[in-house]
């Protein structure tokens, strides 16, 4: 990204379309407040939190998933792990509600009711989660 929106100051790549991010101005976005302070930190991996964070960040984000995706991961040796996506890709999304006495999966987590039943059904799908 080596171009700055004259409007917004977003970053954006030399080739991106002008009126992407603000439509020229047209469009404003409130301020960001700065992240809390345990957010900020998580990324520097210096601490115990931060660097159980990194251990487990793609874990994290599949907390929040709302479709399925999967993959066959190859492991080789000596080899720099990399992801890397041939073809099309396809996501699997099911139903809004699950069938009669099943668990919440991805989407319809969002749909349940209580925030901490959320969280814990997120948790439950991703072990070593908390």
């Amino acid at each position: 990204m080596d171009k700055i929106c004259m409007y917004c100051s977003a970053l954006k790549f030399k080739n991106e379309t002008p009126r992407m991010c603000c439509a020229s101005g047209k469009v404003k976005q409130p301020e960001l407040h700065p992240p809390p302070e345990l957010l900020s930190t998580l990324p520097s991996g210096v601490t115990r939190e931060p660097k159980r964070f990194l251990e487990n960040i793609r874990k994290y984000n599949s907390c929040f998933q709302m479709t399925s995706f999967g993959v066959m991961n190859i492991v080789r040796e000596n080899y720099m792990p990399t992801f890397r996506v041939q073809g099309q890709i396809y996501h699997r999304a099911g139903s809004l509600l699950p069938l009669p006495d099943a668990d919440h999966k991805f989407l319809q987590i969002y749909f349940m009711a209580k925030t901490d039943e959320q969280i814990q059904q997120r948790c439950n799908y991703n072990a070593g989660t908390r």
